[in-house]
Parts: structure tokens; C-alpha cells; sequence
């Protein structure tokens, strides 16, 4: 589970020059706490709730948060799922480029095994992410806000394997290194769509998609 109390709330869901429903940022620690409450309570929930079964005043109840201060917030149900996706995908970032500082030393091709792994490992263990980013996205501000973080991630895997002992050097336009994320990404999106879950097979499908298309610029 995300460690909610270390997030800040921002509202840019889907970049520069993009309309989007976007979450009201708290500004008082009560309301911060609030928000957090919020964010927890619906994790929670999807544990055991699809997103479809989730409404604003279930997770008033499970909060205890009201509803009008959720309201507050987030004007629906879909705006809070998309904050909530947004922060699991920037964690899966983290986790990434906490592998990477950790394996310099590898070759461009372990790493991408061990970047689809982690990756896997997080979702397979964290029923919201799965639910909300593999599942989803479910509305265009989701889609936005998706594909604004990837791109973050994509700019996170280039530097990371041009920093690597022997390096692997990516192509800026097309921005090869975030379709490599993509890639892999679709590959984990249809095996939760087939297991729920990213199978070992899946997994290896992935490495390979994604090794396949970077070797064409190994030197």
C-alpha cells in the first residue's frame, strides 16, 4: 500500500494545455488528513469492491470522512480513482529507478528483466493498482493522467540505461524508450485481462517484447 501521509495532493492530472476534471489540492493539514483518509479508505476498498461498485458516499462510510468534504476534492468517483492511479504509477517509477540504482553494473538486457519484474511484483501484490491502471483507465482524465506519468517513466528508463556501465543509448524522436514501456505495459495489461494476475509466462513475453525492439539500437 502507498504511504499516503509522504504524497503531496498536486492537481496536474494531465499535463500542460489539457482539459481534465482535476483534483482540488488540500491546503490545511486537517484537510490533507482528510484526503489521505479518503485515499486509504478506497484502497481499501478495492480489495475486495470492483471500481464499478464503489461510490462516493460508500467511502464517505468507510472514511468517515463526509461527503461534501470528498466532494471537496474530487467532484466524482472517477477524479479520486484517477488521483489514486496516478500516485501507484508514479510508485512504480520509484521502484524502477530504485532497481536501476542498485544495478549498474548489469547489462541493458537484465535490466529490463528486472524492471518488468518489479513492476509485475507491485501489481501482483497491490490490488488497487491492478484494478485501476491495468484494469483501466476508466475516463479520459485517467487516460491523460496515465499517459503524462508513462512518459515520466519513459524519460526514467532512457536515463537510466545511458547511465549503466555499458550503456544503451535510445532514440529521442520517436521516444523509443517510453514505446518500450508501453510495450511491456500492454503485455502486463492482457495478462491481468486473462489471470488477473501477471503470470511468470506473461512476464518472460514481456522481456522479450521489449529487449526485441531496444536491440536494434544496441551498439
Amino acid at each position: 500500500m502507498l504511504d499516503f501521509e509522504s504524497k503531496k495532493f498536486d492537481s496536474n492530472l494531465g499535463g500542460e494545455n489539457r482539459r481534465t476534471y482535476k483534483s482540488k489540492p488540500p491546503l490545511q493539514e486537517r484537510s490533507q488528513q482528510r484526503v489521505t483518509l479518503v485515499l486509504k479508505a478506497t484502497e481499501n476498498m478495492l480489495k475486495k469492491m470492483d471500481p464499478e461498485e464503489i461510490s462516493i458516499p460508500d467511502i464517505a462510510k468507510e472514511s468517515g470522512v463526509p461527503r461534501g468534504s470528498i466532494y471537496q476534492f474530487f467532484p466524482d468517483k472517477y477524479v479520486l480513482f484517477t488521483k489514486l492511479a496516478e500516485l501507484h504509477l508514479a510508485r512504480v517509477g520509484e521502484i524502477l529507478a530504485e532497481k536501476s540504482s542498485k544495478n549498474r553494473k548489469l547489462s541493458w538486457k537484465k535490466l529490463v528483466g528486472l524492471w518488468v519484474n518489479a513492476a509485475s511484483d507491485y501489481y501482483d501484490s497491490t490490488p488497487a493498482a491492478s484494478a485501476l491502471i491495468l484494469g483501466g483507465p476508466l475516463s479520459r482524465n485517467a487516460y491523460l493522467a496515465q499517459e503524462v506519468t508513462i512518459d515520466h517513466i519513459g524519460k526514467g528508463v532512457r536515463t537510466r540505461l545511458e547511465n549503466l556501465k555499458e550503456p544503451l543509448y535510445l532514440p529521442r524522436k520517436p521516444d523509443v524508450a517510453t514505446l518500450g514501456v508501453e510495450i511491456a505495459f500492454a503485455c502486463m495489461k492482457r495478462g491481468y485481462y486473462q489471470e488477473n494476475r501477471i503470470s511468470e509466462s506473461i512476464r518472460r513475453q514481456a522481456v522479450r517484447a521489449v529487449t526485441a525492439y531496444f536491440s536494434e539500437w544496441e551498439r
